[in-house]
C-alpha cells in the first residue's frame, strides 16, 4: 500500500473463526417450538399440519420450505448460510465501522453472562444479536410460506411441492409466474416481519438493554438491512422472483413495523416509524 494512501485495508472475520462457529440450531429449534406452539395452522380443509426443521450441516447456501403431503411440511436452512450471515453480522463488532456509535452505552444483562458462562463484549453481544435476528428472520419467511398458503397454491397452479429461495432464483419462469412469485414472496416477508418484531420485542432486555427503544429500533432496521445485503450477493443481484432490497425494506418492512406499532404501541409509534425511516437511509448507504 502507498505510504501517501490513508485508507485502511478492512477485512471482515468472525472472531471465533468459521471452524468453531456454532450455528445455534439447537436452541433456534426450541425457540421456533415455542413459537409455533402459540399459533394454530391448518389447510384450506381445516385439517392441523405439522411443520418440520432440517438443519443442513453442510457449506452450501440453503433456505426452502417444502410440502412433502397436505398436513406434513418442512422448512430447511444450512450451516453454510447461518455461517454468511455471522460473517455480516460482525460488521457489527469494529471500532473502524462503528455502525452504532452509542453501543457503549448499552447496558449488560449480568445474568445472561452467568447463565452462559461466558464473557462477551458489548459489541460481542450486538453481533449475536443482529445474526439472531437475521437467521430468525429467514426462518420466519419459509414457515410464512406454510401458513399463508403459498405451497399448496403452487402445488395446485405450478406443481411445485417446494419454494427454494436460492434455487429458484436461477429457474426460468413466464412473466405470468414471475409476477405471482415476486407477490407471494413480498406477502411471506410481510408475515415474517409481523412474527419477528414479536421475537424482537419479547427479546428485549435479553442480552442488552438499549439506552432507549429508539436505539433499540435503529439496530434492528441495520441488521435487517445487513440481512437484505447478503441476499444481494448470494442471488448476484438478480432479484427474479424477490423484490428488490430497498423495496423489501422500505416499503415491505416499514410498512408492517407501522402497523405493528399501530396495534400495540400506538402512542411510540409517530416516534418510532420517523427514526426508523431515517435509520433505513442511514443504513442503505
Amino acid at each position: 500500500m502507498d505510504n501517501n494512501n490513508s485508507k485502511k485495508l478492512f477485512i471482515i472475520q468472525p472472531p471465533d473463526g468459521f471452524e468453531s462457529f456454532d450455528p445455534g440450531f439447537i436452541e433456534i429449534k426450541k425457540n421456533l417450538d415455542k413459537i409455533l406452539s402459540h399459533l394454530k395452522i391448518s389447510n384450506s380443509y381445516g385439517k392441523s399440519i405439522s411443520i418440520d426443521y432440517k438443519f443442513i450441516v453442510e457449506d452450501i447456501y440453503v433456505a426452502h420450505a417444502r410440502r412433502k403431503d397436505q398436513t406434513i411440511y418442512e422448512i430447511a436452512i444450512s450451516d453454510g448460510l447461518a455461517r454468511y450471515f455471522w460473517l455480516f453480522s460482525s460488521t457489527f463488532l469494529f471500532d473502524e465501522i462503528n455502525l452504532l456509535p452509542w453501543i457503549d452505552e448499552c447496558q449488560i444483562n449480568n445474568e445472561l453472562l452467568k447463565y452462559l458462562e461466558q464473557e462477551f463484549s458489548k459489541r460481542q453481544l450486538i453481533a449475536k444479536y443482529a445474526y439472531d435476528i437475521m437467521i430468525y428472520c429467514v426462518i420466519l419467511h419459509e414457515i410464512s410460506h406454510i401458513i399463508l398458503g403459498h405451497l399448496d397454491y403452487l402445488n395446485d397452479q405450478m406443481k411445485l411441492n417446494y419454494l427454494s429461495e436460492f434455487q429458484d432464483e436461477k429457474s426460468h419462469y413466464s412473466t405470468k409466474e414471475i409476477k405471482i412469485r415476486k407477490a407471494l414472496e413480498a406477502e411471506a416477508d410481510r408475515q415474517a416481519e409481523e412474527l419477528l418484531l414479536i421475537f424482537f420485542e419479547n427479546s428485549l432486555g435479553s442480552y442488552l438493554t438499549f439506552p432507549s427503544r429508539l436505539h433499540a429500533y435503529e439496530f434492528y432496521i441495520y441488521a435487517i438491512t445487513s440481512l437484505f445485503r447478503v441476499l444481494q450477493d448470494i442471488t448476484q443481484r438478480k432479484g427474479v422472483i424477490h423484490p428488490k432490497p430497498n423495496e423489501r425494506l422500505c416499503n415491505i418492512f416499514l410498512g408492517s413495523l407501522s402497523k405493528f406499532f399501530s396495534q400495540n404501541f400506538p402512542e411510540e409509534h409517530d416516534e418510532i416509524y420517523l427514526h426508523a425511516v431515517k435509520s433505513c437511509a442511514k443504513a442503505g448507504k
